[in-house]
Order: structure tokens, then sequence, then C-alpha cells
């Protein structure tokens, strides 16, 4: 009897294993300074959610966006630290930055989401 019930909770605890829902979050500490990212690539899964803290050291403005993922963070002030997620539903580069003007061509890199 002891046996039987080894084996059924050893297939059990093999049948959770396998039925994972997916990647565990990834957990990204990036920095705003004026015009620049100190993070400027991220690689994620398919699926995989994507969690951004994002505290802003300089003295302007900044925000976080991706465009195709439909990703737009709202301002974060000088001093201010913010917490965001999402995730990517199919695989790609795709290209974040700050949206404030004139920071966008400095203030921006690449998210790579892979199967």
């Amino acid at each position: 009897m002891k046996i039987k019930l080894f084996v059924i909770g050893l297939a059990l605890a093999i049948s959770l294993v396998g039925c994972s829902s997916g990647p565990a979050p990834l957990e990204i500490t990036m920095s705003a300074a004026d015009i620049s990212l100190d993070v400027t690539r991220i690689e994620a899964k398919v699926g995989q959610m994507v969690n951004i803290t994002m505290s802003n050291k300089g003295v302007l403005e900044h925000n976080f966006n991706i465009d195709e993922l439909g990703v737009k963070q709202a301002s974060v002030k000088a001093g201010e630290t913010v917490k965001f997620s999402f995730s990517a539903t199919k695989p790609g580069t795709y290209n974040y930055y700050c949206g404030i003007a004139g920071h966008e061509l400095l203030a921006r890199g690449d998210l790579v989401v892979t199967e």
C-alpha cells in the first residue's frame, strides 16, 4: 500500500512539473538618467512576465514605451521609482524607448523575445 501511494504521489508531482504555465517572471531594475537608460537589452521568453522597476536618477522626466506591445508607461519624475509589467505573445525584437521629446534617439533599447 505504501509503495502504491508513493508511486501515485510521484506521478502527481511529475505531472505538476510538466504542467508549468510558463517561464518564471523576469525581474529588471532599470535607471533612467538624463537622456539615457542603463539597460539597453532585455531577453525574455514568449509569455514571460517582464517586471520592471524603473528609477529616474536624472533631473528630466522619463517614460517607457514599446509600441508593438502597447506598453506606455506614464512619465516618471526626477527621484521617483515606478514598477510596471508586460509580456510578449510572439517572438521578435521590439524597440523600447523614452517617449519624452528629444529622448527617443538616445534613451532606448531592445526587448528580444524567443520561444
